[in-house]
């Protein structure tokens, strides 16, 4: 079984669909396993509906909801005072467009009748726990909105009686998932490099810069230790011959993407969007 794994990343998802240009809509590559995070769990549920046979159909349908993304479709201010007024609630923005664009057009049906495994990761603010929805939940479109629920900037989703955010509190790139299904060839695509950092000036003394930087270091440490697993798993394959090696391709921008992961501004998606195709053109075929 081949499987795609995507990491999370806010507007760093156009990278992705320019990778996938290249995988899905030119080379024809079929996935039977689709693990998605964040941003990465939209692109990978929107991939989901669609039944096997037309890769290229599947990326086009995609691609034509990113061509839709403007950033009063994701996330607006809770009041006209703008950012100060989150002061007093759980995110610096409401997600409502974001959370209402996608309970309303992914349709669980379809995701259940396609024949492709899914799976989309959530962590609970209740419990710190994660939690792994998959094809055949029917509030799976609920559980993408927990996915992609940005900590502390974009708002939580209840389900359960627990609120529910984004799984890459937890882990960036679900990769564990397709292993655990079986998966043999792993196409991974992450939004960053987690030996890429922006530069940074240590005489900073104000709290938010250095708390960022703390988050960058934190999201690179979770993005090897996600990739250490795969090699892991092959070590085993090496002294148990019940454990069977995993073929991956991990395809990440040789640049940094860009500073601010929600501004989904225009330029820049267009701009992601053409490097991954590029750099998904220039890697060794799996």
């Amino acid at each position: 079984m081949r499987a795609l794994v995507l990491s999370g990343g806010g507007d760093k998802g156009a990278y992705q669909l320019g990778a996938l240009k290249k995988w899905m809509a030119e080379d024809l590559i079929e996935y039977d396993i689709l693990c998605g995070i964040s941003v990465g769990s939209i692109n990978s549920a929107y991939l989901a509906q669609f039944p096997y046979g037309d890769p290229k159909g599947a990326w086009e349908k995609l691609n034509g909801v990113w061509a839709r993304v403007t950033p009063s479709n994701i996330k607006k201010s809770w009041c006209p005072f703008g950012i100060l007024s989150s002061v007093w609630k759980t995110s610096v923005y409401n997600s409502a467009p974001l959370q209402k664009w996608i309970l309303s057009e992914l349709d669980a049906k379809a995701i259940q009748g396609s024949g492709k495994k899914l799976r989309v990761v959530a962590v609970s603010w209740n419990t710190a726990k994660s939690y792994v929805a998959d094809e055949t939940n029917p509030e799976i479109a609920k559980w993408v909105v927990a996915s992609s629920a940005f900590p502390v900037m974009l708002n939580h989703i209840e389900i359960g009686g627990e609120q529910w955010s984004d799984g890459g509190l937890r882990s960036v790139t679900p990769l564990g998932e397709a292993i655990r299904l079986g998966a043999e060839d792993i196409d991974v695509i992450m939004c960053s490099d987690p030996d890429l950092f922006p530069s940074f000036d240590p005489s900073t003394k104000a709290i938010p810069g250095r708390l960022l930087r703390s988050l960058d270091i934190l999201t690179a440490q979770i993005e090897i230790a996600d990739l250490k697993i795969c090699g892991y798993k092959n070590d085993l394959a090496e002294l148990r011959p019940e454990y069977k090696k995993v073929k991956i391709r991990v395809l990440k921008p040789k640049e940094i993407l860009t500073a601010d992961s929600l501004s989904f501004d225009p330029n820049d998606i267009k701009r992601m969007f053409e490097l991954g195709y590029k750099e998904a053109c220039e890697l060794v075929p799996g």
